[in-house]
């Protein structure tokens, strides 16, 4: 709550700032047919500010980019990859046992953003748009390996464990306004308002692969698949307001 005031105010002051001040100037700061630009996003409080890359609506990191197709009409893209692997070890030693446990899990995905933004006025500063994005994420397979091992004197009991879950994806339909002001040629100061649609599908088939190990190195193995698919939609009905800085070249 209080880092929603935050922002609230400060995109308050903003606007006060460009209502008094953007008929007191005689040069053009906004960009034009074929240019070029990129924004980051501003978060935190004052003492704690962040600058962060702009997020999909799967929540995923996206390189994002907006191309001047007219004066009036701009091209919105995004392109993001995320690849995660995580790996933890751990032993403890109980009597006459020493367990050790190591875990490993992985998975990846990708989006692709693609809008357009309508600007609505010709101001020398202020530069008030509407915009419509589509998001498609791509979310690979994860595959979680769990080896747990009890050590003893007569030798090493082990249990490998590989778990192998498919994929799927995601859309998302974000639709809002917002206004870039232009502190100098090219540099401006903006902020979005939006509500969004979004439906995610994940899972499908899942692999089970367990193998057993004794002491005195007999093994058995067990396999195991089943179906499991979540489906999620969400609508996002109260607006989120973020401030961004844009550079264009």
């Amino acid at each position: 709550m209080k880092l929603a005031n935050t922002l609230t105010l400060f995109v308050t002051a903003i606007l006060f700032s460009i209502l008094s001040t953007a008929q007191n100037t005689d040069k053009d700061f906004l960009p034009r047919k074929g240019d070029f630009g990129t924004t980051i996003i501003v978060s935190g409080l004052i003492d704690n500010i962040n600058l962060s890359p702009n997020k999909s609506s799967y929540g995923q990191n996206i390189l994002f980019a907006k191309y001047y197709l007219e004066d009036d009409l701009t091209l919105r893209v995004g392109l993001g990859f995320n690849v995660s692997r995580s790996v933890s070890e751990s032993s403890d030693s109980s009597g006459l046992f020493l367990n050790e446990v190591d875990s490993m899990r992985r998975n990846s995905s990708m989006n692709v953003s693609i809008g357009i933004e309508k600007h609505l006025t010709n101001n020398k500063r202020l530069d008030p748009y509407l915009f419509c994005q589509l998001d498609l994420s791509f979310i690979g397979k994860s595959k979680t390996e769990t080896d747990d091992r009890q050590i003893s004197t007569i030798g090493t009991a082990s249990n490998n464990r590989e778990v192998i879950r498919d994929g799927g994806f995601g859309i998302g339909v974000n639709a809002g306004g917002g206004f870039n002001y232009f502190l100098a040629k090219n540099f401006s100061v903006g902020s979005e308002v939006y509500l969004g649609l979004q439906y995610v599908s994940i899972g499908g088939g899942i692999s089970d692969n367990t193998t057993n190990t004794t002491a005195g190195g007999n093994r058995s193995s067990t396999f195991n698949s089943r179906e499991d698919i979540t489906k999620t939609t969400n609508l996002n009905v109260t607006p989120t307001a973020e401030i961004n800085f844009s550079y264009f070249f």
